[in-house]
Formats: structure tokens, C-alpha cells, sequence
């Protein structure tokens, strides 16, 4: 499946469809309105726009959030927790994904040290 950011300069393929999404109520999430999915690295592939991102990190640097230099897109991050590297992406981004269809998975961000 894939997704954009809205200019489509950067463009990213998730091999799993997304069955839910995570709602997060970090300082961060919150403020950018994120329906994340996750995926591992062999399920994650950035298409283009490699060139096109800027980046941010916050807290405890474990991961890198990734957004479009032209748009202001925010359409992933890459980052480490429990031990596990990965993917987060901003299921908003998926072409024909019904945010509405999804199961919302509310975590505690806040608690995160």
C-alpha cells in the first residue's frame, strides 16, 4: 500500500494493510494529529523523495520523525523501543484507507520518560 505526503514528493509502500491505528498523547503526536501505524523494516520502504525530508528529534532521541520540506507533511519516523527498530507512518498518508474503518488504539504517551 502506498502513501504521500500532499505535495507527493515523498512517497513511502507498507506491505501490511493497517488493522488499526494508535493514537498517542505525547506533547508531539497530539500537536500533529497522527493515526500511526507501525512496520518493521522489511515492511517499510521509502519510494522517493529521500532528498526531499527534513527531520526532528525530541525526548530521549530514540527516534527520528520525518516530514516533507515542502509541504510540512509529516509522514514517518524511524526509531528504537523495547529493543526493536522500526517504522511509525502517518496512516493519513495511505491512499484508500478509511481512517474511520480502523480500530483506534489509544496509548499513553504522556508516560513516557
Amino acid at each position: 500500500m502506498e502513501g504521500k505526503c500532499h505535495c507527493g514528493a515523498v512517497r513511502f509502500l507498507v506491505t501490511e494493510i493497517p488493522k488499526k491505528a494508535i493514537r498517542c498523547n505525547c506533547s508531539y503526536c497530539i500537536r500533529r494529529g497522527w493515526f500511526t501505524g507501525y512496520a518493521s523494516a522489511a515492511e517499510f520502504k521509502l519510494l522517493s523523495g529521500e532528498d526531499g525530508l527534513s527531520s526532528y528529534q525530541y525526548g530521549a532521541k530514540t527516534g527520528t520523525n520525518y516530514y516533507c520540506k515542502s509541504c510540512g507533511i509529516h509522514t514517518h519516523m524511524y526509531g528504537t523501543y523495547g529493543g526493536e527498530s522500526g517504522y511509525a507512518y502517518n496512516i493519513a498518508c495511505l491512499e484508500d484507507v478509511e481512517l474511520e474503518s480502523l480500530e483506534i488504539e489509544k496509548i499513553n504517551g504522556k508516560a513516557f520518560v
